[in-house]
């Protein structure tokens, strides 16, 4: 039987390696995630490119489940944006359930700055990893 925090720590190395095929861009574990209650991956501080510096906005919340209802997803989304929001950076839920692709939910006005900006689960998109692969490389750059 496999415990929640290895299997939480293997579904991150999972999500990761889709974002490095996708992406080609390293994200590793967040240290700090356990002490201080932050979300889960960050950008490997080696990583250059307009593709890191787009992801670096996102704090990365990672979930794997045998089965997610829409409860849980509204309790991972509260989770999400409250890590996101002590850091100022735009909250990012990714999530697979058994037997099934990754799901990455993100503010719709990361789709669109002109859409709602409401924080509820209501206010989100989901997209699928090529999907969102897109939108981290349409994103507009980052000023320096």
């Amino acid at each position: 039987m496999i415990n929640s925090r290895t299997k939480g720590a293997a579904g991150e190395r999972e999500f990761a390696s889709l974002i490095y095929d996708h992406l080609g861009v390293k994200l590793i574990r967040n240290l700090e995630q356990s002490r201080g209650g932050g979300y889960d991956l960050i950008v490997h501080p080696d990583c250059e490119g307009e593709a890191a510096r787009s992801l670096d906005r996102f704090a990365i919340e990672c979930k794997r489940y045998q089965n997610v209802t829409y409860a849980d997803l509204r309790r991972f989304w509260k989770q999400t944006v409250g890590q996101a929001e002590q850091i100022n950076k735009i909250p990012l839920l990714a999530y697979r359930v058994n037997r099934q692709p990754w799901k990455i939910i993100i503010p719709l006005p990361v789709l669109n700055h002109e859409l709602c900006s409401d924080a509820g689960l209501e206010w989100t998109g989901v997209l699928s990893i090529h999907g969102f692969s897109l939108v981290v490389r349409e994103l507009e750059p980052v000023q320096k």
